[in-house]
């Protein structure tokens, strides 16, 4: 064994970690700002399909609007994920999964009705109170229009009438060309409701009496 002459340093044995940074690890605060922005625009824009689905009828611009996001969120992640594939050796990465698995979810609560359903869940008590007390008209009576407060639970409502068999409330927003709200009428729609202006009614029962209603103008 030699000495080390004075002042020299004794070499130290160098191992190379086994471990590399992954391409995750090595994405700056710009990167993660950029995929966490991208991935809020994808929840908006499925909140807002949701949202416009919520209805009696639907709110078609909403509708329109979000469903040309959701169209171009689409299209970015299918050229984003073909770029970075293309450029780090096809490495998947976990994130990758959150916009289709946003998608698939929103798809399966629009397939199911989820979203009017559960909105109309929440606002059912404050329908039920206005109709709560009063005698329901009998057929071949006149339809009578009577006030109600402009917001019932998420609803915007504009007007209601008491109506053969019971009562119909119209929502703001309509169902693009035609007319909607919900309609309370314990024995069941019948034909005296398709009269003039409210034509060809379709109505979807909602439960205990509930329907929401749809009719051209």
């Amino acid at each position: 064994m030699h000495a080390l002459a004075p002042g020299m340093i004794e070499p130290q044995d160098v191992t190379m970690s086994d471990t590399a940074p992954s391409d995750d690890d090595a994405l700056d605060g710009s990167g993660w700002r950029l995929i966490w922005a991208f991935h809020l625009v994808v929840v908006a824009a499925a909140g807002g399909l949701l949202w416009s689905l919520s209805y009696p009828g639907s709110n078609f611009l909403l509708m329109a609007l979000s469903g040309l996001a959701a169209f171009v969120v689409a299209c970015v992640w299918l050229f984003w994920t073909a770029i970075y594939l293309a450029r780090h050796a096809g490495k998947w990465r976990k994130w990758f999964l959150i916009g289709p698995v946003i998608g698939v979810l929103t798809l399966a609560l629009l397939c199911t009705g989820a979203p009017s359903k559960m909105r109309w869940a929440a606002s059912r008590n404050a329908f039920a109170a206005i109709v709560a007390g009063h005698p329901i008209p009998p057929p071949g009576s006149e339809w009578q229009q009577f006030t109600v407060p402009r917001r019932l639970g998420s609803y915007s409502i504009i007007g209601a009438d008491w109506v053969p068999g019971g009562a119909v409330f119209y929502e703001a927003h309509g169902s693009f060309f035609d007319d909607a709200g919900f309609a309370y009428l314990p024995g069941g729609p019948t034909t005296e409701l398709d009269t003039g202006w409210f034509e060809g009614p379709r109505f979807r029962p909602l439960g205990g009496g509930w329907y929401s209603w749809t009719a051209s103008w």
